[in-house]
Order: C-alpha cells, then sequence, then structure tokens
C-alpha cells in the first residue's frame, strides 16, 4: 500500500511527543502522553517513549506477521518497558505513556487496533467506519471540561486540573479504569480491535486526536468529506485545516481546550490490495 504522513507539533517551545513507523502493509501511529504536573521517573522522556513503542510494535509485527494485533501490541509494550527498567522508575505516576492506532493490510482483510484517544478512519466506499477509543470520556468527561472552561490560569482551573489529574492517576491501566500504552503490558488486552474485507477499503487513515479533532471535535466536515479531502489533497492539507480551525480560536472560547494545538499527525494508506 502507498503510506503518507505528516506531523506538527503542537508548539515551536516544546517537542513533537507523537511518532510513526510504517512497512509497506503496516502503520501505527502513537501518541506520547503529556506528564505535566507529575513525577516521570524516567530519565528518556515522552519522546523517547513514543518512537521506541512505535518502532516495536512494527518490529514485533514484522517478524510475525499474521500475529493477532493484540498480542503485538503486548510484544512491544513488554520490550520497551524491559529497554528502560533498569534505569527508570516504571512505577512514576508520570511514567511515559501512549495512545496507539494501527492499521495493517494481511491476506484479504484489513485489521486495526485502537487504545486509548487515537482513531482509525477507512473509506468503505460505501460509508465511512471511524473506531475512536473514547472510554476515558466516560470517566473523567466532566473532570474535564470543568478544567477546560475554567478561567485560564485561575485558581479554579489549577484546582479543576489537580483533581482531574489525581483521579486519572487512580483510573489508569486498572480494571474498572481506563486503558493506555505504558509499563503495563496487560493494557494491550484492552485495545479495540477489528477487521474489514480489504477489497472494500479504498483508504484507510490513522491518526492521534491532535488531528481527529478536525472532525470529532471541530466540526468543520464529517468523516466522509475529510477522507474524501485527505485522499485528494494529502496529510499536509488535513493538519493545515486543523491548525487553521485553532488559530481562528486562539482565545480557546469556541472550543474550550488546554492549549491552542496539540501535537497532530495523521497517516494516509492507499492502494491497498491483498498482502501476506
Amino acid at each position: 500500500m502507498d503510506v503518507s504522513f505528516a506531523t506538527l507539533a503542537g508548539t515551536h517551545e516544546l517537542p513533537n511527543e507523537d511518532a510513526v513507523a510504517a512497512t509497506p502493509d503496516f502503520v501505527a501511529v502513537v501518541d506520547g502522553v503529556s506528564t505535566s504536573r507529575l513525577t516521570t521517573g524516567c530519565v528518556h522522556g515522552t519522546p523517547w517513549y513514543a518512537s521506541s513503542l512505535a518502532t516495536q510494535i512494527v518490529a514485533v509485527a514484522s517478524r510475525e506477521p499474521g500475529r493477532e494485533l493484540r498480542r503485538v501490541l503486548y510484544a512491544a509494550l513488554e520490550a520497551v518497558a524491559l529497554s528502560h527498567a533498569d534505569t527508570c522508575d516504571l512505577t512514576a505516576d508520570g511514567t511515559p505513556s501512549a495512545t496507539v492506532a494501527i492499521a495493517r493490510a494481511f491476506g484479504d482483510r484489513l485489521d486495526y487496533l485502537v487504545l486509548s484517544d487515537a482513531t482509525v478512519a477507512i473509506d468503505l466506499g460505501a460509508g465511512v467506519e471511524v473506531v475512536s477509543d473514547k472510554r476515558v470520556d466516560a470517566l473523567v468527561g466532566d473532570l474535564s471540561r470543568a478544567a477546560k472552561t475554567a478561567a485560564p490560569g485561575s485558581v479554579e482551573q489549577r484546582d479543576r486540573l489537580e483533581e482531574l489529574i489525581a483521579t486519572q492517576r487512580k483510573l489508569r491501566n486498572v480494571e474498572g479504569g481506563y486503558w493506555l500504552a505504558g509499563a503495563v503490558p496487560e493494557a494491550a488486552d484492552h485495545a479495540l480491535v477489528g477487521s474489514v474485507p480489504l477489497g472494500d477499503v479504498r483508504s484507510v487513515a490513522a491518526m492521534s486526536d491532535g488531528a481527529s479533532c478536525l472532525v470529532d471535535t471541530y466540526s468543520a466536515m464529517d468523516w466522509g468529506q475529510a477522507l474524501a479531502m485527505l485522499a485528494d489533497a494529502g496529510p499536509g492539507e488535513w493538519l493545515y485545516r486543523v491548525r487553521e480551525v485553532e488559530l481562528a480560536d486562539a482565545s480557546k472560547s469556541r472550543w474550550p481546550r488546554y492549549k491552542v494545538s496539540d501535537d497532530a499527525t495523521i497517516v494516509l494508506c492507499q492502494g491497498l490490495s491483498s498482502a501476506t
């Protein structure tokens, strides 16, 4: 398949914590989770973690092409954890973690995996199948909205953020909570997975939430329109549209959010055919 991608950091002052890795029939998008206000215990940092995990996912998948995607992610999480267990405290509250989106052409099917706030969108011609893991919203959505809508820099916002972070710590990677790629490989068991016939697929896009927001937050277009634009104009145009919307709302008043722009990454896969 033909693979193209674009990625932009949310700000020039901080590194891009997204990562992409791909082969001719496999793509992985990893979105490193911000560790603001948390002790990381890691000497490497989130950008290193995101790129290491993306690389390991592709390495595992390449060694065992037909392996079930949850098992691929499990092995990759385990490998990355082992690679820095001797130098870093993987039990720290802010130990690096990430969201993950995977798409794979294998045989006569397209397989996908999504863990936490990432998205895979598939153009099936007759419609669009969108897979996005928003389970965290059911647990902390109200707290998140309260923090976003409080006056920026106010005592109220600080208090709401501290309440949100404390709640997330308790719920992260535990039964009854929500799951992120991190130091607990078992998180892979909770990823959303599925398959569609490869012959039905016109294109597939895997993206971080900083890119999916064009549709699922800002409603600049619907998924069908967005994927048609993506196929015609490419990933760079998608991210340009995201930034255009965000800069028009730099005050964050129309769409309350923690920062004007987030790291944004999108991968487009076209020309799919039967693979082995």
